[in-house]
């Protein structure tokens, strides 16, 4: 899916209307927007006890490689286990491999494939 501002700023709106979600950002010295990470608790499995999803983790190119995701990752993972979670999961595309080594610099575990179903519109 492509990206869509307004579609954002209202999916953003109602991110915030809920008390098991968290939306973290960072701003530079000049209180520019240079990342954000959305952390939800969501659902409580039988196998794994309850689970807080990572969603929307970005950071502005020209400002990766300068501690921004690792501190926006703290934050949503330190609230996440504030939230009772046990676990936190990240779901990440394929391709994104710069990534994938971050989040494993990072103490994730690559533990799972994902397969998804999108509604059709």
């Amino acid at each position: 899916m492509d990206w869509d501002r307004d579609r954002a700023v209202e999916r953003t709106a109602q991110l915030l209307a809920h008390e098991d979600v968290a939306l973290f950002e960072a701003r530079s010295d000049e209180d520019q927007l240079v990342g954000v990470a959305s952390v939800y608790v969501d659902i409580i499995s039988v196998r794994f006890g309850r689970r807080a999803s990572i969603e929307d983790l970005a950071v502005h190119p020209e400002w990766r490689s300068r501690g921004v995701g690792s501190n926006l990752l703290a934050a949503a993972r330190a609230w996440a286990h504030e939230q009772g979670a046990d676990y936190v999961f990240l779901e990440s595309g394929l391709a994104r491999t710069e990534a994938h080594r971050f989040y494993r610099r990072e103490g994730a575990t690559h533990a799972a494939a994902a397969f998804r179903w999108s509604s059709e519109r």
